[in-house]
């Protein structure tokens, strides 16, 4: 009985010293391997011994490599897109700034009052398009660090599209495009955040107004209002680009604006639980934009109380 009893503590402590030598030989491995990674590598550990332990410890391990190299890319990708963008704005300050830096030295060199008048003009439009472009750039700085849901509640869209219209006549006069507005429902709303939904129908129609041409239809359906004009160049139109941060069709960027008024869109759209989305057929360019419906309340007699 004694001699049994030896055997099997013999036998056991036999068996923990064997463990004992595979888990240092088990981390030695381990750490062999972390050691020679490279940096860029996608290789993870592997467990030889197949204890419970182990295997935690193994899947651990790799789990905060697989984060490590995550975190990684995004820098590199954060990194470049800092530059791109620090390349973007500087090129877009510069230009409205070169611009009326030119015509004040022809304003200082010349006394005609018709040729003052003209210069006079044109550096004010230059540093209004330096004053826009700042404020794309402050709003889309805070939407970006700062993407909480907007504060929505019913508000009426019709009252809103005839806002935005009104402060733009001047640039829609100015471009030669006419607005022409279908609104079946002139008393429909929809869950927006009223400041919100004002900037995003201003960018909407400016976009129209800079980049299209002739009537501008803005038509309410029973899911969408639907902003269609002309485009001069459909062949240069990547519609699934339209809604990115500084792209333009113009590869010289020329032109006002920094190129995010149409992102600033699809962020306040999304704030708002909505969508937004472009359709190009042949020359026609057509920008829907989805809203939530409010709670349904009667239209007043003849469809136009809420309207103008």
């Amino acid at each position: 009985m004694l001699l049994a009893v030896t055997v099997l503590l013999a036998l056991v402590c036999a068996a923990l010293v064997i463990e004992r030598l595979l888990w240092h030989a088990q981390c030695a491995a381990w750490a062999r391997q972390l050691e020679e990674l490279p940096p860029d590598s996608n290789a993870e550990l592997s467990a030889g011994v197949q204890s419970p332990d182990s295997l935690r410890l193994c899947r651990a391990i790799n789990a905060r490599l697989r984060q490590s190299r995550d975190q990684a890319v995004e820098a590199q990708r954060a990194g470049r897109e800092l530059q791109y963008t620090m390349a973007a704005v500087s090129h877009d300050i510069r230009t409205p700034l070169t611009g009326a830096a030119g015509y004040l030295e022809l304003l200082r060199q010349t006394d005609d009052p018709a040729r003052r008048a003209e210069y006079l003009g044109t550096v004010q439009r230059r540093l209004q398009d330096l004053q826009q472009l700042l404020d794309e750039l402050f709003l889309y700085t805070r939407l970006t660090a700062d993407p909480r849901p907007a504060q929505c509640r019913p508000t009426a869209l019709y009252p809103a599209v005839c806002d935005a219209l009104a402060a733009l006549y001047p640039q829609l006069e100015q471009a030669g495009v006419a607005p022409r507005l279908d609104f079946p429902r002139q008393g429909a709303r929809v869950l927006a955040d009223p400041e919100a939904l004002a900037r995003v129908l201003r960018n909407l129609i400016l976009n129209a107004a800079r980049h299209g041409s002739g009537t501008l239809e803005i038509t309410q359906t029973a899911d969408a209002l639907h902003l269609t004009n002309r485009v001069p160049d459909p062949a240069k139109l990547q519609v699934e680009h339209l809604f990115d941060r500084f792209w333009r069709a113009d590869a010289a960027r020329s032109g006002g604006g920094a190129g995010l008024g149409l992102s600033i869109v699809r962020q306040l759209t999304e704030a708002m639980g909505g969508t937004v989305d472009a359709v190009l057929d042949g020359d026609l360019l057509t920008i829907l934009l989805r809203l939530r419906p409010a709670d349904a309340e009667p239209d007043p007699a003849g469809g136009g109380g809420e309207g103008r």
